[in-house]
């Protein structure tokens, strides 16, 4: 017999939803960013943060680089930082330094060694690269969960939508009125 059998879940259910947020750009992701998006505003880019670190895209890595410092050099310069051991070089290492962690999940040397070749005291570097890292990881955590219940929204919105579609009540024609 040519009868195909089902092996798995996957087969008879079809994708997950987490699988399915990691898998390519479709309507429906972008309808849930855009639902996040009208609920819950943090300041980060956190469309770039989720294509790059969950999604493995490398579109948006260029422009997360660029925030990333920028935000350092931010919290660095309003108090984030002994005014004596600022330097831009500092900011920067230790922005792409906390960036590299958020998408690989591990760190690309030990602190201490980047701090001696930046000259700084290692304490005063990993304070600054952990706050970076904690603040982006965070934001990344509390967008993926929104995200992940927006696109389950989302989804079961377009299931009633169909489902009434096929399901609707057509109302008396003109011809039944006469």
């Amino acid at each position: 017999m040519n009868k195909v059998e089902a092996v798995g879940d996957w087969d008879v259910r079809g994708q997950d939803f987490d699988t399915a947020l990691v898998g390519p750009i479709t309507p429906t992701i972008i309808d849930a960013d855009r639902l996040v998006r009208l609920e819950w505003k943090n300041g980060f880019p956190n469309w770039m943060l989720y294509r790059s670190a969950l999604a493995g895209d490398s579109l948006y890595l260029s422009r997360l680089r660029h925030w990333v410092v920028a935000f350092s050099v931010a919290y660095c310069t309003t108090g984030g930082m002994k005014k004596s051991a600022y330097s831009e070089e500092t900011a920067c290492v230790a922005a792409w330094d906390a960036l590299h962690m958020v998408l690989f999940r591990r760190q690309i040397q030990p602190y201490a060694e980047t701090a001696e070749a930046l000259g700084v005291h290692h304490s005063t570097y990993k304070r600054l690269r952990s706050h970076l890292y904690v603040s982006m990881a965070g934001s990344l955590d509390e967008y993926w969960i929104r995200l992940g219940a927006a696109y389950r929204h989302i989804i079961l919105y377009e299931r009633n939508a169909e489902r009434n579609r096929r399901n609707a009540i057509v109302g008396p024609s003109s011809q039944d009125a006469i």
